[in-house]
């Protein structure tokens, strides 16, 4: 099993041999499902799954892609009419992906996380703007509310109306196996963006409580430094020492994390202790790049 970040494949641009066929696709597929390749990645998350492919069952394809997963999750996909595909394990989405992206029987693909459902008025405004997008057009936003402990976040950086990337369409952008995002997209392209209203918005199982939260965050941490410092972000001491008051004013007093009482500040001083770490981690992986090239350079 894979335990370190996953390799830097890069899928830019059309598959031909899938999307040539699909770019006259009619607007309503088969069984007038929308022609649209869902795309979930899922490890171990069997559970989730139950609550999430029911909500996208409109999708002409779902694939199911099974991180070396040990529970149900390859019977529960079946279940619901999933083509699985099998990856080996990565320690994020992203990485898995990127892969199975271009064997997508469509252009446009949506993208859910298992901890995800797309409610019904979501999957109506999808029917009725999927028809209209015009070639330009290289993803959708859709509205996105998160759920700590069951309960929908008010504030905090996470609370209150939030998005995130639901559409994509394969051939307008460049799919890449990073941490927050995993695509750029392509020149000349736009992205969409759907209003926030509670019917729309999707539901984001986020966390049960503090120890998933940790847990999920510390993986992140030991990934994030590395892409930050190949996209040339730059830190030092004085931004490090900045970061803690700076995240958590931005949490729980910009985002209005005090409208979820204890909770919004929890998460909040959370926030600031995971930013200040990921601080530090790019200023040692900075550092460790520098000391190599130096090293490279006297040898």
């Amino acid at each position: 099993m894979a335990q370190g970040a996953c390799k830097d494949t890069r899928v830019v641009g059309k598959s031909p041999e899938r999307i040539d066929r699909d770019e006259t696709e009619p607007a309503v597929g088969a069984g007038g499902k929308l022609p649209l390749t869902a795309l979930v990645s899922s490890h171990n998350e069997a559970r989730l799954l139950e609550r999430c492919l029911p909500g996208i069952a409109f999708c002409d394809e779902i694939v199911v892609i099974d991180v070396d997963s040990t529970d149900d999750t390859a019977a529960v996909a079946e279940a619901h009419g999933a083509r699985v595909v099998r990856h080996r394990y990565v320690q994020i989405a992203e990485c898995a992906r990127v892969t199975v992206a271009p064997q997508a029987r469509h252009d446009w693909t949506l993208v859910v996380d298992p901890d995800e459902e797309v409610p019904p008025a979501l999957a109506a405004a999808v029917a009725e703007l999927l028809p209209t997008l015009e070639e330009d057009v290289a993803a959708v936003d859709a509205p996105r509310q998160y759920y700590f402990a069951g309960r929908p976040l008010r504030g905090t950086v996470w609370g209150g109306p939030n998005k995130r990337r639901l559409l994509v369409r394969r051939s307008a952008v460049e799919l890449t196996p990073t941490i927050w995002g995993g695509m750029r997209i392509l020149p000349g392209r736009r992205v969409l963006e759907l209003p926030f209203t509670p019917e729309t918005a999707i539901v984001h199982r986020w966390a049960t409580g503090y120890r998933e939260l940790l847990r999920r965050h510390r993986r992140y941490l030991r990934l994030e430094a590395g892409d930050r410092a190949a996209a040339g972000e730059i830190t030092g001491w004085r931004n490090v020492l900045q970061t803690p008051w700076r995240s958590f004013r931005t949490s729980f007093v910009s985002k209005r994390g005090y409208r979820d009482g204890a909770t919004g500040l929890g998460l909040s001083l959370f926030w600031a202790a995971f930013r200040t770490a990921g601080e530090l981690a790019l200023l040692r992986e900075l550092r460790a790049r520098e000391a190599s090239r130096v090293a490279r350079a006297d040898g």
